[in-house]
């Protein structure tokens, strides 16, 4: 997953270890299903600065 994604093995360890990212263990490994990246960072983006305005002001 690390290659991948091009993330630190570490950082997937401690995504795991916190339950923020899905994932399955089985006997002694850990498995990240298809998917679950990019559902992770789907959950987690932040819109940038103009388009957090952009939808305030269109609400007002």
């Amino acid at each position: 997953m690390a290659n991948r994604t091009g993330w630190p093995i570490s950082r997937i360890r401690k995504l795991v270890e916190n339950r923020e990212l899905r994932h399955v263990r089985i006997g002694g490994g850990i498995f990240i299903p298809d998917g679950a990246i990019e559902e992770f960072i789907k959950n987690n983006t932040i819109p940038p600065i103009g388009e957090t305005a952009a939808h305030t002001s269109s609400r007002a």
